[in-house]
């Protein structure tokens, strides 16, 4: 089979090679390096032609369809949306208004109603600051990488550990 493959490739290269020695009925031969030349530069130009038009159309149909989009935000600006205002004070906080910033620049954001979904809370403790936290943890401002915290997870998991040893030999003796 390899043998083969070689064949096969060596006789195309001949019949490619012979086109440029045998000569037509007028006495040209049947390829030309120049014709090649000419071809290639014929099809550069086509493809580039062809690319350009395609640019031109995607850059219109983006044009209008971002006029579209434009067109359809302002329609639907008129029929219902909420104008509010956001800014972020010197702490870096933001805050959202009916009314811009008396003492600074504030960004105009349109609410369409039709978009926004309200979901209940199930728990509203924590909005009123009542909520329960758990008894042994100690809250701090350092979150979970307080190493009290940490050392205090483990003692548990390990208390959980002993726990459920001690109820596996229970039911083994149990048997």
């Amino acid at each position: 089979m390899k043998y083969f493959s070689y064949l096969v490739i060596m006789i195309l290269l001949i019949s490619v090679a012979a086109l440029f020695y045998l000569q037509r009925p007028d006495g040209q031969p049947w390829l030309t390096s120049d014709e090649i030349t000419r071809q290639s530069r014929e099809i550069k130009e086509q493809v580039v032609g062809l690319s350009t038009d395609t640019f031109a159309h995607a850059v219109k149909t983006v044009s209008d369809t971002s006029k579209k989009v434009a067109a359809s935000i302002t329609s639907n600006s008129s029929s219902g949306a909420i104008v509010i205002y956001k800014w972020q004070d010197k702490q870096g906080q933001w805050h959202y208004s009916d009314n811009p910033n008396p003492d600074g620049n504030s960004q105009q954001m349109l609410l369409d109603p039709n978009d926004i979904t309200v979901v209940a809370a199930e728990d509203t403790a924590i909005l009123k600051g009542s909520a329960k936290a758990a008894p042994d943890m100690p809250l701090t401002p350092s979150g979970v990488y307080d190493p009290l915290v940490i050392k205090k997870l483990f003692e548990d998991a390990e208390q959980a550990k002993s726990a459920l040893e001690q109820r596996t030999k229970a039911l083994e003796a149990a048997q």
